[in-house]
């Protein structure tokens, strides 16, 4: 069965099946890319570090939350990250 991504390339099983073969051996096809972060995501904010909060909201909420951040292509976290800006009264430039 051949698999579709988002972008329309089309995954085979052989080409999975080779790529697991590889993967098996320690050798996998490809350069490693070396960036300046270092493994893990990039900060999102450089002159603040990001604290978690966890907090419990309504399960309509949640559904009204996703489908606004689904229509602006944002992420939940940035979402409320700029709610929570726009309440304080913060503006922050992107």
């Amino acid at each position: 069965m051949d698999y579709t991504k988002k972008d329309k390339t089309v995954v085979t099983e052989e080409w999975m099946d080779t790529i697991a073969a590889a993967a098996e051996a320690g050798k996998l096809p490809g350069t490693l890319l070396k960036t300046e972060t270092g493994p893990g995501r990039p900060k999102i904010f450089e002159d603040d570090e990001l604290e978690n909060i966890t907090f419990r909201i309504r399960k309509s909420r949640l559904s009204l939350l996703d489908d606004a951040t689904s229509k602006a292509g944002v992420s939940r976290s940035d979402f409320i990250r700029e709610a929570v800006d726009e309440k304080l009264g913060i503006s922050v430039v992107a």
